[in-house]
């Protein structure tokens, strides 16, 4: 009876078990949303954000004032971003997504900045040339404008957020060897050379001496006496010295440039003057009143060098255009600076 009861047991634990086995469900790899397009977004936004960056602290460095940042920032919204052959892998155990990456520049843009290249890097090289030579013995690839390298990365999508980790600074590097592609691009129409202004075209025909030893791609971004804003009202306004009327010798020979370009520039000073004051009002009162009589001297220090810039102009119109310029990049300038006081 015992061995009996005992063989029993054994067959009813053995079904126990197979039956639990049954149960157990199977564990799958999660799937992952590699084509999501919120993916290719995260990137877009990604790449415009770090050629932002870079294009306002080279603008801001460069003594020579050669860069319209805004024209940079302005042609990286236009560039043609492809995410191909998405495919789910797995690495160390984990899920993870793979893809090749392919970022270029449209061809009228390439052309601009390649037109434009002698002014910024002094070399007689080509955009091409000066690209492959920022990226040999990396894997990023470079063809004709098209970036291309693969990317790792992992998305995490839900219905209220769509975000992206990526494995390594991939998409940073691409970003940042763009920028420089892009960076002639944004030379101004009108240049200051030897205190006196000559247009683009004729600063490309001049010697190369003129311009060979340009500030460096990636300077430090130090800030220090920088620009201002019209946000503290009348009471500043009595601080600062009235303007200096402009009245250029009638005999100098006039350096046209067209209306949209004069339209830009106070589109761009408007848009300065909007961000300054959005960030004064973002620092705290108190804070406020600490800084007030340096804003007040900076106001007056940044009319002061914009009416010297203007001064070198052959016409009233060209001297507000230069006025203009030299008050936009005065002011964000300002605007970074105070950012480090800001609440949020």
């Amino acid at each position: 009876m015992y061995k009996k009861l005992l063989t029993l047991s054994i067959v009813a634990a053995s079904l126990s078990l197979a039956a639990c086995s049954e149960d157990t469900p199977q564990q799958t790899t999660p799937e992952l949303a590699c084509t999501n397009p919120a993916v290719a977004q995260n990137i877009r936004t990604n790449i415009q954000e770090i050629i932002k960056q870079e294009a306002e602290s080279f603008a801001r460095n460069d003594s020579r004032q050669f860069i319209d940042a805004d024209k940079i920032i302005a042609a990286a919204t236009q560039l043609e971003i492809s995410l191909d052959n998405a495919a789910q892998d797995t690495q160390n155990g984990s899920p993870i997504c793979s893809a090749d990456l392919t970022i270029k520049i449209p061809n009228n843009i390439l052309a601009a900045a390649e037109t434009n290249s002698p002014l910024i890097y002094g070399s007689d090289k080509t955009i091409g040339q000066l690209v492959q030579e920022r990226i040999r013995g990396s894997n990023l690839n470079y063809n004709q404008g098209a970036f291309t390298q693969k990317i790792s990365y992992t998305p995490e999508i839900s219905t209220d957020t769509a975000a992206v980790d990526y494995e390594d600074n991939t998409v940073t590097v691409m970003a940042q060897n763009i920028s420089s592609a892009l960076l002639p691009y944004g030379v101004k129409s009108i240049l200051l050379i030897d205190g006196k202004a000559v247009k683009r075209e004729d600063a490309l025909n001049m010697d190369k001496e003129a311009y060979d030893d340009p500030p460096p791609a990636d300077p430090e971004d130090i800030l220090e006496n920088n620009a201002a804003s019209s946000i503290f009202g009348d009471e500043t306004a009595n601080a600062v010295s009235a303007p200096e009327i402009l009245s250029p010798e009638p005999q100098r020979n006039e350096i046209t440039f067209s209306a949209n370009e004069l339209e830009q520039a106070q589109s761009n000073n408007q848009a300065a003057n909007n961000e300054i004051n959005r960030v004064w009002r973002s620092i705290d009162q108190n804070v406020q009143k600490e800084l007030l009589t340096e804003q007040r001297n900076w106001i007056q220090s940044k009319d002061n060098n914009c009416r010297q810039a203007a001064a070198q102009a052959d016409s009233g119109l060209q001297a507000e255009y230069l006025r203009l310029q030299c008050d936009t990049r005065m002011t964000r300038e300002r605007s970074q600076y105070l950012r480090g006081y800001t609440i949020n």
